[in-house]
């Protein structure tokens, strides 16, 4: 089982994962190896607008932002403002939106995937690294390290 510190620079093996792992060792570690660190709350966010407004804010999308599913999956695809090695971004309090806004969780799910896979073309580490109990049956792979 990896690192941390090997894990999060493998572009490979980015994606969208769950976590109870400790955030501040998360942020330690992404910073050690050079990646930049966004962190959003999910807690009082209301539905799609909420999530999208969150997501732009933490990764300080560009002024014409659309917020609409289309222009976020375009803002994950592009991300130049932010000429990063790579990225990790951690979203807190994931279950308490999700229970109540089930169908635009999912989407952004799915749209949070195609752009990890997007940016793991590029040899890019785009993470999304969801704090989650470990009782939560969350469709999200773990995310596993020593």
């Amino acid at each position: 089982m990896p690192s941390l510190l090997e894990l999060l620079p493998n572009s490979q093996r980015a994606g969208v994962y769950r976590t109870a792992i400790d955030t501040d060792e998360i942020t330690a570690a992404a910073k050690t190896v050079g990646l930049d660190v966004f962190k959003l709350n999910l807690g009082a966010a209301q539905g799609k607008s909420g999530l999208l407004d969150r997501f732009a804010k933490a990764l300080c999308f560009p002024t014409h932002f659309g917020k609409n599913w289309d222009a976020f999956k375009d803002c994950l695809s592009d991300l130049e403002w932010l000429d990063g090695k790579g990225w990790v971004v951690i979203v807190a309090n994931a279950q308490n939106f999700a229970d109540k806004h089930e169908q635009e969780f999912t989407t952004a799910i799915e749209i949070l995937t195609g752009a990890a896979a997007h940016w793991r073309a590029l040899k890019k580490p785009f993470w999304i690294i969801i704090q989650a109990q470990a009782s939560w049956d969350l469709a999200v792979p773990k995310m596993v390290s020593d």
